[in-house]
């Protein structure tokens, strides 16, 4: 039925072009031609690869949410969730300010490196969960024995499930070191300066929250990223005021109305928007006190700021790591203006 398409003159016609161009292939001209086309034909194959890499999106990530889907119940997870290592002997005489730390199981290098520097300095425990590999939790108990600082929890350590270990923290915290004046949530690539942080303590000593303000967010609604944040999870187009997770300071006093609280309020995967907006500040009224010192960037010019910040984020360990020695070196040259031109 296709060769009836076509008349006869045109069906000779074809064929004269088909035998041209094979005897034109088959011919030295032809054979240079080719030669010279194929490179560019190749190049362009492999521009049109790099080109779909660059604009063709990846897979979404793992977001792990299909639980929450199922409960949103803070009492259902922490009723299901077995605490695995602790240490033995826990805050044995008054802490002014109790540093507790989320990290994951393969971060053994940034949790040395905190023991090492600022982590000497106040009373610092790491929050864990489990991941897939098994010899993960062997390596946590070995890990637990040499330095009494670890606390595992028996639940998939993912970053959607933050807000379930940070609620574990709060939990803990409450049961085994009440008597924290402070209690100071943050991350393990955060670098903390003791002195500044005695100061920041200092000077809002009748705050119930303070940390790095943020206002008028716009909630993340892109898989491919981790800040993602489902409509039907969070159904507002703007979240008005929340604490920076990578680090904010919960007074004391005001510890086990939040958990309790929180107890009651349906959860949310990002930790900072559910601890210190839905629950502290919507649900009980608390203020949240910005602190800037508090900070969660990362200086791009590693001086001044060390002087006057409490807290900067994004740090990896082997920057943690040369920047110490230097932290408390610093003569007074810097102000603040220089050090908030400092940071990103």
């Amino acid at each position: 039925m296709f060769i009836n398409c076509f008349t006869e003159r045109q069906l000779n016609f074809i064929s004269m072009r088909r035998r041209r161009i094979c005897k034109f292939i088959g011919s030295r001209k032809g054979l240079l031609f080719l030669m010279a086309i194929l490179p560019v034909f190749y190049v362009s194959w492999q521009l049109s690869q790099v080109v779909g890499e660059v604009f063709i999106p990846p897979p979404p990530l793992d977001q792990v949410l299909h639980h929450f889907r199922a409960n949103r119940s803070l009492v259902h997870y922490l009723d299901n969730i077995n605490l695995l290592i602790e240490p033995s002997s826990i805050c044995q005489q008054k802490v002014p300010i109790l540093i507790l730390v989320t990290s994951t199981p393969s971060h053994h290098r940034h949790r040395n490196v905190i023991r090492d520097t600022w982590g000497k300095h106040q009373e610092t425990y790491f929050f864990l969960g489990l991941s897939q590999d098994d010899d993960r939790l062997a390596d946590a108990y070995i890990e637990a024995k040499q330095h009494s600082d670890l606390i595992v929890h028996e639940f998939n350590d993912h970053y959607q499930n933050l807000t379930i270990k940070v609620a574990l923290m709060l939990q803990w915290t409450l049961h085994r070191c009440p008597q924290a004046e402070f209690v100071f949530k943050t991350d393990d690539d955060v670098l903390v300066n003791p002195n500044t942080l005695k100061e920041v303590i200092r000077d809002n000593r009748d705050a119930a929250l303070f940390g790095y303000k943020k206002e008028n967010s716009v909630p993340h609604r892109d898989e491919y990223t981790k800040w993602y944040l489902p409509r039907w999870l969070y159904n507002e187009d703007l979240i008005p005021e929340y604490l920076s997770g990578t680090g904010y300071i919960i007074s004391g006093k005001n510890l086990k109305e939040i958990f309790n609280t929180a107890l009651r309020i349906p959860l949310i995967n990002m930790e900072d928007v559910y601890f210190t907006y839905l629950v502290a500040n919507r649900a009980l009224g608390l203020p949240l006190i910005h602190e800037r010192r508090l900070s969660p960037y990362k200086p791009w010019i590693f001086t001044c700021p060390f002087k006057n910040y409490a807290s900067m984020h994004s740090l990896s360990p082997e920057e943690m790591e040369s920047i110490w020695p230097r932290i408390q070196n610093l003569g007074n040259f810097c102000n603040y203006f220089t050090s908030e031109l400092l940071l990103y």
